[in-house]
């Protein structure tokens, strides 16, 4: 990767990860990131603000609040995109217009949105991730080796926590660990998974069942656990985030590492080289 110093568009820049991801950039000692946009929904109140007030910073210069990618007016850069399932679809669209490769992180994505990102790939560089932090997407590659020597003879059960402002249920990072695990025991995330339990079950619990737990409350952060129970054993694999800065520092590395890639598909593991 070159020494250059790498252009962002935050799109989602006055939300919760929107934030910090700029505090990660405004606090970069080495001076690799710059942000040169940032984007909020289009009947966003601070629509046409200077960024840095709307931040409480005096940082920025004149950069203002845009309602859209096209809107900042930048030609290059990378863009990094945590706001919703229905802007993230519009932003691959225009970072594809563009020519500009785009970091997903938004969560709560379906099957068909990633079909989308990977259609785009074709002709910018497009990384998604349900997850932005080392500590989970190891934890997605210990899921998988577990799963594939356990599955048959351990249950799996993942248990997942978050604030009580979440919207989407479960997390996207619970999904994509449900996708791995399922794919290890040779089912799909819809065959396999089971989205909580009430009531009086018909028989035992299959041993290719996949259960999937969502917890809400308070400020948690997140939390993810996968268990696997055995007769008189079991292990838990478990990620604990303790504030969105580690979310925030792995989306800027991530696009730190797309600025420099061809058109393609990419996902954390890709960064991370697992």
């Amino acid at each position: 990767m070159s020494s250059k110093m790498i252009d962002i568009i935050i799109v989602g820049a006055l939300g919760r990860m929107g934030v910090e991801i700029a505090k990660v950039i405004l606090g970069d000692e080495r001076e690799e990131t710059c942000i040169v946009g940032c984007v909020e929904y289009a009947q966003h109140p601070k629509i046409g603000y200077n960024y840095g007030a709307a931040l409480g910073e005096d940082c920025c210069g004149d950069l203002a609040v845009c309602p859209s990618i096209e809107a900042t007016g930048a030609t290059s850069g990378v863009v990094v995109d945590f706001s919703s399932v229905q802007s993230t679809r519009a932003n691959l669209r225009a970072a594809a217009k563009l020519k500009l490769p785009i970091v997903v992180g938004t969560t709560g994505l379906e099957p068909d949105d990633r079909k989308l990102a990977e259609e785009v790939s074709a002709s910018i560089p497009v990384l998604v991730s349900s997850n932005m932090s080392l500590g989970v997407n190891l934890l997605f590659s210990l899921t998988e080796l577990v799963a594939k020597k356990l599955g048959g003879a351990f249950d799996i059960e993942i248990i997942e926590a978050h604030h009580r402002f979440k919207k989407d249920s479960p997390s996207g990072t619970a999904r994509t660990l449900g996708e791995v695990a399922a794919k290890a025991i040779g089912r799909t995330y819809g065959d396999a998974v089971v989205n909580g339990r009430s009531g009086m079950a018909s028989g035992t619990r299959p041993p290719t069942e996949i259960g999937m737990h969502a917890v809400r409350g308070g400020d948690i952060v997140g939390d993810h656990t996968v268990l696997f129970a055995g007769i008189g054993e079991r292990l838990e694999l478990r990620h604990t985030a303790h504030n969105r800065g580690i979310f925030a520092r792995g989306a800027v590395a991530a696009a730190k590492w797309i600025a420099s890639k061809g058109p393609g598909f990419y996902t954390m593991k890709d960064v991370l080289g697992l």
